[in-house]
């Protein structure tokens, strides 16, 4: 494993273990597109999805709630 690989899986690992849903949503959001060879934090990639179907989709992390 990649020294990138385990800094995606730690930021997954870290997300999903925060108290409440907002730590799960993020953790799997970030596990379905984070991609750490391309340009940007997790949290930059996850703003750009463009999966309108996903359920998560609406409440995905992003900087600004307008951007939703």
């Amino acid at each position: 494993m990649t020294l990138r690989e385990e800094h995606r899986l730690a930021v997954i690992d870290r997300e999903a273990h925060k108290v409440g849903l907002r730590g799960k949503i993020n953790a799997m959001c970030c596990y379905c597109i984070y991609d750490v060879t391309q340009c940007g934090s997790w949290r930059s990639q996850v703003e750009k999805c463009t999966s309108k179907g996903c359920p998560l989709y609406q409440v995905r992390p992003t900087s600004n709630k307008g951007a939703a």
